[in-house]
């Protein structure tokens, strides 16, 4: 048996947003109605917490309709234009994704964010595990950007290097793993950063602490993935290599598979240490694959 073929257990809310189309505010929702029950061996339907463990015994029913997390999943990208925020559903009524998710395979959601003003490569999938690979810092997977800055910027500029060697944002350092100049005028520079990590408007912020006069930040790339040809508003399906290569480069399922494990085998200690074993859980850790095994 492969690591893919285990069934992990999960949150009752993660194994919600595995199975269905519903965001995050409406499976709690349909969970307060009470449209949410779990069937066990021996009992009937169940209202259990949204943070239980749901087993692969279990039979998780939504308006009384088992339902089961996604086999296969569905992974895009799209070339996000100016002035698009991030989200399924602006609460200011601007631009959002909404137009481009109604086309798109159901149940995809962005896989992060670019801010307002910044175009560019933005990921869309099914798959939770993937988006929060892709998302770790510790994982290291690259994002390029291209920017402009309305000044003429020199390559010893010491300001380039200080986006390498970190600037203070919010109490946390914040680099680029590299920075290249591409292109420069008397007015104007063109720049090739490459970040791995992705704080909220970081690049923005670190252009700011040190006075560089941003005009516009464009993604580019994410991991092995380029946008090529794809033009501003432009959606497409990723290929199925592309989805395996963009795994390789976050870490590979098997390292997701091993830090599940290990964060089960946390809750499992915090049961025992409070006098309130998890019997289910010790028996299914007792048996479950590991890297390098069985445990």
């Amino acid at each position: 048996m492969s690591r893919s073929d285990v069934f992990i257990p999960r949150r009752l809310a993660k194994y919600l947003g595995e199975s269905t189309a519903l965001t995050l505010v409406e499976a709690g929702e349909a969970w307060r109605r009470g449209r949410v029950t779990v069937v066990r061996a021996g009992t009937v339907g169940l209202r259990l917490p949204l943070d239980e463990l749901v087993f692969e015994e279990d039979v998780v029913c939504l308006d009384g309709v088992a339902i089961v997390p996604r086999r296969q999943h569905a992974h895009a990208m799209l070339n996000k234009p100016r002035q698009v925020t991030s989200t399924a559903r602006d609460p200011a009524g601007k631009a959002d994704l909404s137009r481009w998710l109604y086309q798109m395979p159901s149940g995809v959601f962005p896989v992060g964010r670019l801010d307002r003003p910044t175009t560019g490569l933005l990921l869309f999938t099914t798959d939770g595990d993937l988006s929060n690979a892709v998302l770790r810092p510790d994982h290291h997977t690259r994002k390029v950007y291209w920017l402009w800055l309305n000044e003429p910027v020199a390559d010893d500029d010491p300001r380039l290097r200080a986006l390498m060697q970190g600037v203070e944002i919010c109490g946390h350092a914040a680099r680029a793993r590299d920075v290249t100049v591409k292109h420069r005028t008397a007015d104007f520079t063109e720049l090739w950063v490459t970040l791995e990590q992705g704080r909220n408007r970081q690049l923005r912020r670190m252009c700011r602490a040190l006075n560089l006069r941003l005009q516009h930040l464009h993604r580019s790339a994410v991991g092995p993935l380029e946008l090529g040809d794809l033009g501003p508003g432009d959606w497409r399906s990723l290929r199925p290599e592309e989805v395996e290569a963009l795994w390789q480069c976050a870490g590979g399922r098997e390292t997701v598979f091993a830090r599940k494990v290990a964060a089960l085998r946390r809750r499992a200690a915090r049961a025992r240490a409070a006098l309130d074993p998890h019997y289910r859980l010790e028996a299914w850790l007792s048996r479950a694959l590991v890297p390098g095994g069985t445990s």
